[in-house]
């Protein structure tokens, strides 16, 4: 069975980690080979003394939950995603899963459990309420990532409806291959992922989750107009990605 690394990127998320890591471990206790690391994205000091000692707590319970992991800088989601892949220590697959708990426990261990069958695939959860699945999300929240999502499409034409939610898993290979490509490390870093996956030939499997907005999210109105910014940015500096 494949080893995988199964990191949870965390700012400041006093509040809301303890409604959802406890669930995490639990579900996914019986997995042979998975290791879960939080890894904190320069929250402060105050902040990554919570999270070391309480990870640390949980630890004595859930052998296969390891040390946190505490990065001096912010420098955003997909830095702290990726200066956890940076260390695999081993790992065969890499994934993803973010700290609010939108991605409940039991569809991480539904969507691990896909991925194991798929082993030289990428997986990517996605929001599309199909199969029986349900997104439950405020109306302008839904209206604004509807709007996100048609933008990706018509910028890049990726055959991968949601590019946004929080749960992906690639292989380590794929991820060292493209590792020094990788740029963008705050809101649209998704989106350059997925490009390199798919210029390099890395099949995407796209599966329908339930998804839940949780309170607390970092995400503010100033953010919508950066994130154009960088889907902008990103189409002219990488192209498409079938040239």
């Amino acid at each position: 069975m494949s080893a995988t690394l199964l990191v949870v990127p965390c700012y400041r998320e006093r509040e809301r980690l303890p409604q959802f890591l406890p669930d995490l471990c639990r579900a996914l206790g019986d997995r042979t080979g998975l290791r879960i690391r939080a890894v904190d994205d320069g929250s402060g000091p105050e902040q990554q003394a919570w999270l070391a000692g309480y990870v640390e707590g949980l630890r004595r319970e859930f052998p296969l939950l390891e040390p946190a992991q505490l990065n001096a800088e912010n420098v955003g989601k997909g830095g702290a995603v990726y200066s956890g892949w940076d260390l695999p220590d081993g790992a065969d697959c890499l994934a993803f899963v973010d700290a609010d708990g939108a991605v409940p426990a039991a569809e991480v261990s539904r969507l691990l459990t896909i991925a194991s069958g798929l082993p030289d695939k990428a997986v990517f959860a996605v929001r599309t309420s199909e199969h029986g699945t349900t997104v439950a999300r405020q109306f302008h929240r839904r209206l604004a990532g509807l709007a996100f999502r048609r933008l990706v499409r018509g910028l890049f034409h990726f055959p991968v409806q949601d590019t946004q939610c929080g749960f992906k898993l690639v292989p380590a290979s794929a991820f060292a291959a493209i590792r020094p490509a990788l740029r963008e490390m705050r809101f649209t870093f998704d989106v350059e992922l997925t490009w390199h996956l798919l210029h390099r030939e890395v099949e995407i499997e796209t599966v329908p989750v339930n998804w839940t907005e949780r309170p607390g999210s970092h995400l503010r109105a100033a953010s919508v107009w950066a994130m154009y910014r960088s889907l902008r940015a990103l189409r002219r500096r990488l192209g498409d990605w079938r040239r």
